[in-house]
């Protein structure tokens, strides 16, 4: 099954899909294995790959995306039959900035790869809804080197960066233990504790 999964994977990047770098899928792929969640909630659909990953690596896990594409979505739910794991993720239509302080359900682990100027704007609501123990698993943290200040950032994303840094200043609160991996576009894994 991962093999499909990766040949898909790599089609998307041909395309230019906007996916999950290979370290980062390889990480999220063996922080689900460890703490095998049971509610997934994931920030970014996109096509469906990592989900469906995140589904075959914790095989009791059900998961609950969002998705602003309509288009994506169709194309998510065409990838989750095809890998069998349709009966166990649905997708909510629309702006994650709408959606996530609606929710109500609780998750034991919370994948974020949305729109990186929104993740400290999300950060409260996920918190909520984040079960003790759980984890928050955030792609795209350093964004393009320009949080850390590696490679000088263009004016149009200053705010993008400015969000970002609010976002890794608001997961070292109390509570929380985070870990910030400095790989590829920056990860970072933070336990509710």
């Amino acid at each position: 099954m991962f093999n499909q999964l990766i040949y898909l994977r790599e089609q998307a990047k041909l395309r230019g899909e906007p996916i999950l770098r290979d370290k980062s899928f390889e990480l999220l792929k063996e922080t689900v294995i460890k703490k095998q969640p049971k509610r997934i909630l994931e920030i970014g659909v996109n096509l469906g790959l990592s989900g469906i990953a995140m589904l075959l690596c914790s095989e009791n896990a059900y998961l609950t995306g969002l998705e602003i594409d309509e288009e994506k979505v169709k194309l998510a739910k065409e990838n989750y039959r095809t890998f069998g794991v349709e009966d166990r993720a649905k997708i909510f239509i629309g702006d994650a900035a709408e959606i996530i302080p609606q929710l109500t359900a609780k998750y034991d682990f919370i994948f974020l790869d949305g729109p990186k100027g929104h993740y400290h704007q999300y950060l409260p609501y996920l918190l909520d809804v984040l079960d003790k123990g759980g984890i928050l698993f955030a792609d795209n943290v350093l964004f393009r080197g320009y949080v850390l200040g590696s490679v000088k950032t263009p004016h149009r994303y200053n705010t993008t960066k400015n969000a970002m840094l609010n976002f890794l200043r608001g997961i070292q609160q109390e509570g929380l233990k985070s870990t910030l991996y400095e790989m590829e576009d920056g990860v970072s894994i933070t336990e509710k504790l």
